[in-house]
């Protein structure tokens, strides 16, 4: 599939939700984004769209600053799956660690690291080579972890410097400093959260490492899942109703409202065929079907297969063994 370089539904859908908290239409936001109630957690929406859309939502406000009007909104409790994965950790360097690991749930443009290197340490994030860039999410990502980690440690917390690739406005540099305690840079080399190095050791008051730790394992599955498009996602959906049947681009263009060649034309652009989604498809039904221990038989003709001699050949295309050997043991 061809490179997805935006955020996740698993962040947008509780943004929306934030956005709400402000008086701003969550609905309407996640409409406008072409999220619909059906949007699975690892579908990805292109970060130049949601940029747009935040910074629509800026300029209606007059708020130069609307990132950390956002943070201060998240302080109330974390945002997402993600959010309470990381603050329920049980140190600092325990949530930011988790926050470096697993950054790829929220967004697929860009990476954290952290380095500890005495005296200070410094958390950086990275753009991906042809990613957009968004000023709103990640002074969002950084002021949210400033407030938090400084109401968990009972404000022990502290920034010692922070930078920003983007240019920065004037009217609103108090409230940065406001925010994040200590000097802020703009039009620097690279986004950075700087601070004591033993900083990290601090404790955090929300701590329940059983719980961060169950949420760990999800994450983990959803972060290592395939990252969709909204439109392979949408794709997805109408063809998994109807896997026993034979579908056709001009089928599933009528279900999904668009052309047989439009359709054809966007996941050949995602790099993707029709063909490519049903068998991605019936291979996961049909793990879930052998692992259920129903006869090869049944399988075969659940997943629209004539004869079950063409579902062993198929099976073995995709997965490079006989299906019977793909049984849960």
């Amino acid at each position: 599939m061809a490179n997805v370089y935006g955020i996740s539904v698993a962040l947008l859908r509780p943004l929306a939700e934030l956005l709400g908290r402000l008086d701003i239409d969550s609905a309407a936001f996640l409409d406008g984004l072409g999220i619909d109630a059906g949007a699975t957690p690892n579908t990805y929406i292109a970060g130049a769209l949601v940029d747009a859309r935040l910074d629509e939502l800026a300029r209606k406000r007059g708020d130069p600053a609307f990132a950390l009007t956002l943070a201060r909104a998240a302080v109330v409790r974390p945002l997402g799956l993600f959010g309470h994965m990381v603050w329920l950790s049980g140190t600092v360097r325990d949530a930011i660690t988790r926050a470096v690991k697993f950054y790829a749930m929220v967004t697929s443009r860009a990476t954290l690291t952290l380095d500890e290197t005495t005296p200070r340490a410094t958390l950086r994030q990275h753009s991906v080579p042809g990613a957009s860039y968004s000023k709103t999410l990640t002074e969002f990502a950084f002021a949210s972890l400033a407030l938090r980690a400084r109401g968990a440690t009972g404000g022990k917390f502290a920034l010692a410097a922070v930078s920003f690739t983007h240019a920065g406005d004037p009217s609103a540099r108090a409230r940065y400093r406001a925010v994040f305690g200590a000097p802020v840079e703009f039009d620097a080399a690279i986004d950075e959260l700087a601070f004591e190095v033993d900083q990290l050791d601090l404790a955090l008051a929300t701590a329940d490492e059983v719980t961060s730790a169950a949420l760990e394992t999800t994450i983990s599955k959803l972060t290592t899942a395939q990252p969709r498009s909204v439109l392979v996602d949408r794709v997805r959906r109408t063809v998994a109703t109807n896997l026993g049947g034979a579908e056709s681009y001009a089928s599933v263009a009528g279900k999904l409202g668009t052309s047989a060649r439009s359709l054809r034309r966007h996941l050949e652009h995602e790099g993707q065929s029709l063909r490519s989604v049903v068998d991605e498809l019936r291979r996961e039904r049909a793990d879930e079907l052998l692992g259920a221990e129903l006869p090869i038989k049944e399988v075969a003709f659940a997943l629209g297969f004539s004869e079950p001699s063409a579902f062993s050949r198929a099976y073995k295309r995709w997965t490079g063994k006989a299906p019977r050997l793909g049984r849960v043991k």
